[in-house]
């Protein structure tokens, strides 16, 4: 005897494999989105990391107050990305014990999917170096 046409088990697997692949397909765009964020964020870690480390390789005397644009070419990397550094002296609120402190305040700001973003690293540098 002949078999015509599809079994159900046969049309049932075809329909859940359709799916599959339209719930991949559907949530493609973000994943993309999330790998570029992701992408975007590890950069302006590693951009606010050496702003750092190079005001640290600074002797605290030379330490002047600053504010100055970031100019780290991976800026370039980041849709709309700009960024500055500030250097100022400790304000009377935090060091409250007159110690010789710099703050180093390194803003980082780009857009992700059209949304702004900005990321703020605060830190000290002392006499004897980063705190």
């Amino acid at each position: 005897m002949k078999q015509q046409g599809n079994s159900l088990i046969e049309s049932l697997l075809i329909i859940a494999m359709v799916g599959i692949i339209v719930v991949l397909i559907g949530n493609l765009p973000n994943a993309i989105n999330l790998m570029s964020s992701s992408k975007h964020l590890s950069i302006v870690r590693g951009i606010a990391a050496k702003q750092i480390e190079d005001k640290r390789a600074i002797s605290y005397a030379n330490l002047v107050n600053d504010n100055s644009a970031i100019t780290d070419s991976r800026i370039l990397l980041l849709p709309s990305g700009s960024g500055n550094v500030v250097v100022q002296d400790c304000s009377a609120q935090i060091c409250t014990n007159s110690e010789s402190l710099k703050q180093v305040i390194v803003t980082i700001n780009w857009k992700d999917n059209n949304k702004s973003q900005t990321i703020s690293v605060n830190t000290f540098i002392g006499q004897g170096g980063l705190h």
